[in-house]
């Protein structure tokens, strides 16, 4: 059995959806250790042009519970910004 959750960049007002020449404001292409929830992005990333993640706020609710499935699979939580 496999489960795939949602990389936090689903829930960032810098993501674009339907860009098919950038994945965000950050980055062209959105590094593998973001991607695949090993970092948050709260933090600078090499090449990020100054942008980090920024809750959607109307995708609090659904941050949380992603959030309460990564405890249960014994994975860090995604932090907010300050």
């Amino acid at each position: 059995m496999s489960c795939v959750l949602p990389p936090v960049c689903v829930f960032c007002q810098h993501f674009l959806e339907n860009n098919p020449d950038r994945e965000c404001l950050a980055f062209e292409e959105i590094p593998n250790a973001i991607m695949d929830g090993k970092c948050d992005h709260i933090d600078p990333y090499p090449g990020d042009g100054g942008y980090r993640f920024q809750l959607i706020p109307a995708e609090r609710e659904t941050f949380v519970e992603l959030n309460e499935v990564r405890r249960e699979f014994e994975l860090p939580e995604f932090r907010l910004p300050d």
